[in-house]
């Protein structure tokens, strides 16, 4: 089985410079019995892991939990805002929680409630990064995240070019649930995308969704994270790290 981390190996032996890779996981607040279990993997290999949570959705418990962790071992986790209440706004077509049926005044406040949300349960560890839910938002989003003053804004590679200003943007690239979902729990094609992503950028990064990952996902998962952890040419690093 862990033939399908052939590509990746031989993508990272044919780039000629570092690859930076970083991990986003989404919708924190969801699901924590999925997402601790996660996160200690992460953890007990030493690979950075930046959680994206939804403000509405933490609990005083979780949020606790995650301080801690980031106290004791502060460059495994970043967390930082994803959305409001991870609610979909949109009357017809794909799903947004900050989509062009909403106005700025509107995208405003939410974005501006769930900031101050974090900075009460995280203080300093709440980054100054945006990914929108759904990976969808719109220039008004854009010029909202300016005015507050965040730093960058994370969403999936393919989505709309926007006129950012001065936010970094600090896409992903692979989708590690949608992959392997479509590919039936055969995880070639997973090792195929990741393999093209590195030979198509020196960043790249993989979007987790903990919830929809059992345990022989969070195995294969863990095979990834030994091989990229050990190679030369690999460096594993949070979000803000880009950033600095």
């Amino acid at each position: 089985m862990r033939q399908w981390l052939n590509p990746i190996l031989n993508g990272l032996n044919g780039v000629s410079g570092p690859v930076t890779i970083y991990f986003r996981d989404d919708d924190g607040g969801w699901a924590d019995d999925r997402l601790l279990p996660l996160l200690d993997l992460f953890d007990s290999l030493c690979v950075p892991m930046d959680l994206a949570v939804i403000p509405m959705a933490l609990t005083a418990e979780l949020a606790s939990q995650l301080r801690q962790r980031i106290e004791t071992h502060r460059q495994v986790l970043g967390l930082h805002q994803h959305g409001y209440a991870h609610f979909n706004h949109q009357s017809s077509g794909r799903r947004c929680e900050f989509g062009d049926q909403r106005l700025f005044l509107e995208q405003y406040a939410d974005i501006a409630a769930g900031r101050q949300l974090l900075n009460e349960a995280f203080g300093p560890y709440s980054e100054p990064i945006f990914t929108p839910p759904w990976n969808r938002c719109t220039q008004e989003t854009v010029a909202a995240l300016n005015e507050l003053g965040f730093r960058a804004l994370s969403r999936d590679i393919s989505a709309k070019p926007l006129a950012t200003g001065k936010l970094s943007e600090i896409p992903v690239h692979v989708d590690w649930s949608g992959k392997f979902r479509r590919a039936e729990r055969y995880p070639f094609p997973l090792g195929k995308r990741i393999a093209e992503a590195i030979q198509q950028s020196a960043q790249v990064g993989i979007m987790l969704h903990h919830q929809r990952m059992d345990g022989v996902e969070r195995q294969l998962l863990a095979a990834l994270l030994k091989v990229l952890s050990s190679h030369p040419k690999v460096n594993l690093a949070l979000m803000n790290e880009i950033l600095s």
